[in-house]
């Protein structure tokens, strides 16, 4: 599954990796002008972060962790407020872009994961970690890893905010479809309609069961908000935590 979820992603950041990150369908075939697509990542970051403030959670602007950090998108825009970032994605072709598209940003360092750990980072060592329209395209046994990978790498009062689907929202037509067909066959449809090379899965995991991950590795839950970026098929969450 591993080998397929990356060469899924390798196509992607190679064929087109900006559309891929964010797939409006007006952008397909290269059409995201960049100086738009990076100041998408900066409105969502300066959101974030009043957020996180009013919510309370009181940040250290020290290093910052973006997972699934694709072209760097929200990487850069984490950099004007981090002393520090690191963006970690499973897609060379996509890190490759992401240095190409940073150069001048010398507090950003894009290493590339297994989609499993985070092995490249040490214990309790990142201040922040945010996620978002990257863990739905994970299994969820590899989502239950990674939330887990999440909880070692983050310093005590550390922060960690990431974004998952729960479940599918079976009050819609697309809920129905994937309930039905699942990922393989979806993926037939999707070759059709995008072609060979764009194919995104998407997974969910259950809400309760991300609580039950979060306090058995000593990390509190501030508050999870309904928040539907994968899509109108899916119920997702935003999770803001805060490390015992």
């Amino acid at each position: 599954m591993i080998d397929r979820y990356r060469k899924q992603w390798e196509a992607l950041g190679t064929d087109d990796p900006y559309w891929a990150v964010l797939t409006d369908p007006g952008k397909k075939n290269g059409r995201w002008v960049k100086e738009e697509f990076f100041q998408t990542g900066k409105n969502e970051i300066d959101g974030l972060l009043k957020k996180t403030s009013r919510l309370g959670i009181q940040l250290r602007f020290d290093l910052a962790l973006d997972y699934g950090c694709g072209v760097g998108r929200l990487s850069r825009a984490l950099s004007t407020a981090f002393l520090r970032v690191v963006g970690v994605d499973i897609s060379e072709a996509m890190l490759a872009e992401a240095r190409a598209a940073t150069a001048g940003y010398d507090n950003i360092q894009f290493l590339r994961t297994n989609g499993q750990n985070l092995e490249c980072i040490a214990d309790e060592t990142v201040d922040f970690i945010y996620s978002n329209i990257v863990l739905q395209h994970s299994p969820r046994k590899n989502q239950r890893l990674l939330i887990k990978e999440f909880c070692r790498v983050l310093r005590p009062r550390g922060s960690l905010v990431f974004q998952t689907p729960s479940e599918l929202n079976i009050l819609t037509v697309k809920g129905i479809l994937h309930l039905l067909l699942g990922n393989r066959i979806l993926n037939i449809a999707r070759r059709i309609k995008y072609g060979k090379t764009c194919i995104m899965e998407i997974h969910t995991i259950k809400k309760d069961e991300v609580f039950k991950i979060l306090s058995e590795e000593g990390v509190a839950l501030v508050e999870a908000e309904r928040y539907d970026s994968a899509g109108t098929a899916f119920i997702s969450y935003r999770y803001f935590c805060v490390k015992s």
